[in-house]
């Protein structure tokens, strides 16, 4: 199985990069979504605690705030950091059920891949592997990706 982060999908992805005048540089990508009145449903933001890792946030209805319900955690070190923000980004557009990726093939010149860990009865989030595969010899680990289990069930 593989989740193709390379290929660019419709309009929109180039929009990633500019920044609108409602943006303050620097500002939390929470504290942005409650002052513009935005909602989107699934945002991330850099993990205060763990290096090179995201916290993923779902908006909850009922609250009217942001709950944690995952992260993404980088294992290959090397990957530059570019990359990891444009990954996690294409991960947050697939979340929030929309197509518009941005094109990783010219700075990673790799296929993304994921394994899914089987998850048992008292699991409590579901796990992912998320692989770089150059087309030569084994796939590398890249990111964890874990997610509160349930959170697509509702």
């Amino acid at each position: 199985m593989s989740i193709n982060f390379n290929e660019k999908s419709g309009e929109g992805a180039d929009k990633a990069d500019k920044t609108t005048e409602d943006e303050k540089p620097y500002e939390d990508v929470l504290e942005h979504e409650k002052r513009s009145g935005q909602r989107t449903r699934f945002v991330s933001k850099p993990s205060p605690m763990v290096e090179r890792a995201y916290q993923i946030f779902e908006y909850n209805l009922e609250k009217g705030d942001y709950d944690h319900v995952g992260d993404y955690v980088l294992i290959d070190k090397s990957e530059k950091r570019e990359i990891t923000e444009k990954k996690v980004i294409n991960l947050m557009t697939l979340l929030n059920g929309k197509k518009d990726l941005i094109d990783l093939s010219d700075l990673t010149k790799k296929r993304v891949l994921f394994t899914l860990i089987p998850e048992t009865a008292e699991s409590i989030e579901t796990r992912m592997i998320f692989k770089d595969y150059d087309g030569k010899g084994v796939s590398k680990d890249n990111a964890v990706f874990t997610i509160r289990k349930g959170v697509f069930n509702g």
